[in-house]
């Protein structure tokens, strides 16, 4: 597999409609994290007309579940590429976004986080076959990484699963989020600059992008 900038999503995050805008322009693949920003329908619209591969979410907090589960059916039937459901999500609510997404070519990503520990073999195992029985196109399973050996784990899982997102957060997971592209991974997460991160030890996508540039 070519690893290109094309295999990094970038998550855009501002509530910043501009900023936001041209995080887009720029990117070859985006995740729009609607429950951070704050944005009108009309703009989401707009967004979604750049056309490039583009992941939605909206974790539970800033909305309801049903502001939750509008919001995601408009940015679907707008062309997302992807939907990402979490594991947690109950069944109604995951088999109405499922359904919405079959409809408009839009695949479902089941997505497990743990921001405490990175689990055994076995129990991640577990998890992706779970994703899988829920109707995951594609399985994101992030946890977080205290040593170099829970990032070792977390990389193990290439080794039999395929259409799986797998990396570890924090200082001692960084690299896995980059080598993950090397073993299967369809793509992985990058922050739109400096001081804009989802979560701990995720990247700034210039960074990525060289690291891929020097490495190809």
């Amino acid at each position: 597999m070519d690893i290109t900038s094309s295999n990094i999503c970038v998550s855009i995050s501002s509530t910043n409609f501009l900023e936001c805008e041209q995080a887009m322009l720029t990117a070859k693949m985006a995740e729009l994290r609607l429950d951070l920003m704050q944005l009108h329908v009309t703009q989401i619209e707009k967004l979604l007309q750049q056309k490039i591969p583009t992941v939605v979410t909206c974790r539970e907090g800033k909305y309801n579940r049903s502001e939750r589960l509008e919001l995601l059916r408009l940015a679907i039937q707008n062309g997302a590429s992807y939907v990402d459901i979490e594991v947690e999500a109950e069944e109604s609510y995951r088999k109405s976004l499922i359904e919405i997404a079959q409809k408009h070519r839009c695949k479902a990503i089941i997505s497990y986080h743990n921001f405490d520990c990175t689990p055994s073999h076995s129990e991640l195992r577990n998890i992706i076959s779970s994703c899988h029985s829920m109707g995951a196109a594609v399985v994101k399973l992030i946890t977080a990484a205290q040593s170099a050996q829970d990032s070792a784990r977390i990389l193990s899982l290439y080794e039999t699963e395929k259409n799986l997102v797998a990396f570890a957060m924090g200082e001692a997971g960084k690299i896995t989020r980059l080598a993950c592209l090397y073993l299967g991974a369809p793509f992985t997460y990058a922050s739109m600059g400096a001081g804009k991160e989802a979560a701990a030890g995720q990247m700034t996508a210039e960074s990525m992008k060289e690291i891929v540039r020097i490495m190809s």
